[in-house]
């Protein structure tokens, strides 16, 4: 799955590796879903490079804020991707030249209040582009709105998102057995959602401060189902 690359962690379901996802992703092998969430773009800085510059990130009320460049997903037949409203336009290009898509809604019954005439962070968005047959689970998961709060996070990592949330993503995506990618890791929750669910998982972490977070998380015991 990884020739050449040192894992940071590994076990039978999870491996992390500390790098670039640019220079890492092309020595894996084959992987059945993509799922990441990588820097939201919530100013107007510029991407960067193939999957943006990380050594940059601060921290703005909880999120990133020079975004990526999403052409890292072409070629990619089954993928999650989180993203902000600023990166809409360029995402659904993307999504539009796969054979089927569809637009999710990550909605938070307790959003972080707002003022100066502005409408509630309430809702985050989720794209899911995928080729014929890539859509699993029953009818009871297979909602576009998806109810979760915000807050109460398992790390420190500034933009974790709620392990139910991804593990959802998990069930949507793909089957037991099969493999997910996430070239953005951070505190590895797509990692934790797989190993939970019966998946394996490569994560994918510049800063590793997240890895050895991430790690710490992995060696946990599986939760039940």
């Amino acid at each position: 799955m990884c020739a050449g690359v040192k894992p940071y962690y590994q076990d039978d379901a999870v491996t992390i590796i500390h790098g670039d996802c640019r220079e890492i992703v092309p020595t894996l092998g084959r992987f059945d879903l993509l799922l990441t969430d990588p820097p939201y773009q919530l100013s107007d800085m510029g991407g960067g490079g193939a999957f943006g510059d990380r050594k940059h990130i601060v921290n703005t009320k909880g999120f990133t804020d020079k975004g990526v460049d999403f052409s890292f997903l072409n070629g990619i037949d089954n993928w999650f991707c989180c993203y902000s409203r600023q990166q809409l336009s360029v995402l659904l290009k993307i999504a539009e030249s796969m054979p089927r898509w569809n637009l999710l809604t990550w909605c938070k019954p307790n959003p972080v209040p707002t003022c100066n005439n502005k409408y509630l962070p309430d809702i985050e968005f989720i794209i899911h582009a995928f080729q014929k047959g890539k859509l699993f689970g029953g009818m009871n998961i297979k909602s576009c709105y998806m109810v979760y709060p915000c807050g109460n996070k398992e790390t420190d990592h500034p933009n974790e998102k709620p392990l139910k949330l991804i593990k959802k993503l998990v069930l949507l995506g793909t089957q037991e057995g099969e493999t997910i990618l996430d070239p953005f890791a951070g505190s590895c929750t797509t990692g934790r959602a797989a190993k939970d669910l019966r998946r394996k998982c490569v994560c994918i972490e510049m800063e590793e401060k997240y890895c050895e977070i991430g790690a710490k998380r992995m060696a946990q015991e599986v939760l039940a189902l």
